[in-house]
């Protein structure tokens, strides 16, 4: 679950709970969607920054979380290296995506946002508990890390309902406002997260003993936060978090279908009967991935490669990282704020914008590549201090060598807080567009499914190439990557231009 979760990128599909269509909600008949537009729904404000409140405080664990993920693990099994902590993160997007279904079609069948929240809490805090209590097993601590991290998923895919909520509280002219809400939410919590685990840097592991195994230090004591910022959302949800009007039976065994293998069998039919782009529908599949798999890569191996290829301790890698985050945040926000205040879409073409994206990325790839001229050989392994790169498990440690570890984290955080905002609104914005006046739930979850198969296959990508070549060949053949994909968005520049 390293950097930016994934639990808020999920379009749910609209989840109406009203025995009739009141001004406040959107129905949930076919036909009506289709006509969205001319529909006039009040928008409820109050609900929307609660909402955003609730996303906050579950986006905050996630960060706070992915800050130390690696170099905790590490520390306690040493038999984890970076394949495994792969299979592991794998592992976790895999379960976020299921359990992002089923707390979808719970909420709909049950006609309920908050028992579906409520559980979510439930089972990240005790995700926070187990983690807590990992030092207590003598072998195979890193299974229960990888447990940990499967957990935190699970739990982070229950805010994916809040997405339907907003929708159903507010008109289609509000709509991308009313988004955006939840969006700054976890933009701010890149920043907040990362702060919270700079505070404790002075507690270095092993820290605190608290009872028995139960340890307070660097890598545990933001998971107490965490753990507490559990019981404020829980009181928020059950208190001030308001359902919608629950539906009569009747109109909800109409509306099941929409859930059901037939309902969905029906709408990719209908899908295939109408008159899409589909070149350019296509295309935006690939960019999706080809971009997402970037974001893979930094979250993903980040850590690893500042204690293997400079030697880095724990601690020293957590701060390096909660102070990279926290400039991520800043950027990120800034970029959202381009867009939400100064209209920054109206001024620069959504074409242009993803192409500036897709050059960051490549920038990445080539100014922190390990050039020889500029680069340093890797510091010997320190097998007291079990530092450095070991050469019995990453066999390329003698010959490899690393570029300096400032310009690493410069170029990662220009891609995370800049080329990742930029390039995601441009290719959302364009393959909205591209759909049209359409019910685009089900094109909307063919894009999450693109993207999510780089979630989960491109963690156990990147570690394995890493693990088995080093940092300049997965540099090499993800540039190469980038650069197939940026020629081929060249090449479509002219069509993509009636939608930027």
């Amino acid at each position: 679950m390293p950097a930016v979760a994934a639990a808020e990128r999920y379009q749910m599909p609209v989840i109406s709970m009203s025995q009739e269509p009141p001004k406040n909600r959107i129905p949930d008949d076919e036909s009506q969607n289709e006509s969205e537009e001319s529909q006039e729904i009040e928008t409820n404000r109050n609900g929307i920054l609660i909402a955003s409140l609730v996303m906050f405080i579950a986006a905050i664990e996630n960060t706070v979380v992915g800050m130390s993920e690696w170099p905790y693990m590490n520390e306690i099994d040493k038999e984890a290296d970076a394949q495994f902590f792969g299979a592991a993160t794998s592992a976790s997007k895999m379960f976020h995506a299921l359990a992002a279904l089923v707390f979808a079609v719970w909420c709909h069948r049950y006609q309920s946002f908050r028992k579906p929240l409520v559980a979510g809490r439930i089972i990240a805090f005790g995700a926070c508990m187990l983690y807590l209590c990992v030092e207590m097993f003598d072998n195979g601590r890193r299974y229960v890390m990888a447990l940990c991290y499967i957990l935190f998923g699970i739990a982070a895919s229950s805010s994916t309902i809040l997405r339907a909520y907003v929708a159903a509280i507010s008109s289609h002219a509000d709509r991308p406002k009313a988004y955006s809400g939840l969006n700054a939410a976890t933009m701010i919590s890149i920043i907040v997260g990362p702060i919270i685990q700079a505070l404790f840097f002075w507690i270095p592991y092993p820290g605190y003993q608290i009872i028995g195994s139960i340890k307070f230090h660097i890598y545990s004591a933001p998971i107490w936060v965490a753990a507490l910022t559990n019981f404020v959302s829980v009181a928020i949800i059950c208190c001030i978090f308001k359902e919608l009007p629950r539906r009569a039976k009747s109109q909800l065994k109409k509306d099941t279908s929409v859930m059901s293998f037939s309902g969905i069998k029906a709408r990719f039919e209908k899908v295939g009967q109408m008159n899409l782009n589909w070149p350019t529908i296509v295309l935006c599949w690939i960019q999706k991935m080809n971009s997402t798999l970037s974001i893979v890569t930094i979250t993903t191996l980040t850590s690893v490669i500042l204690m293997n290829n400079y030697g880095w301790s724990g601690s020293h890698t957590v701060v390096a990282m909660s102070v990279t985050m926290i400039i991520v945040g800043i950027l990120a926000v800034l970029i959202t704020c381009l867009y939400f205040f100064c209209n920054l879409g109206k001024y620069l073409q959504q074409r242009f914008a993803f192409l500036i994206g897709l050059v960051i990325f490549l920038s990445m790839y080539f100014f922190s590549f390990p050039w020889e001229p500029v680069s340093n050989p890797l510091p010997s392994y320190n097998s007291t201090a079990d530092l450095g790169c070991n050469p019995t498990i990453y066999p390329w440690c003698e010959t490899a060598s690393a570029p300096a570890a400032p310009l690493l984290l410069i170029v990662i955080g220009l891609v995370m807080g800049v080329g990742i905002p930029l390039s995601f609104v441009a290719l959302d914005s364009i393959y909205s567009k591209v759909l049209g006046p359409i019910n685009q739930s089900v094109m909307q979850g063919a894009m999450i499914v693109a993207e999510d198969i780089i979630l989960i296959a491109g963690p156990i990508y990147t570690s394995s190439l890493y693990t088995h070549f080093g940092l300049g060949t997965l540099w090499t053949v993800n540039g190469i990557i980038v650069v197939i994909g940026t020629i081929v968005w060249i090449l479509n520049m002219k069509r993509l231009k009636q939608y930027s």
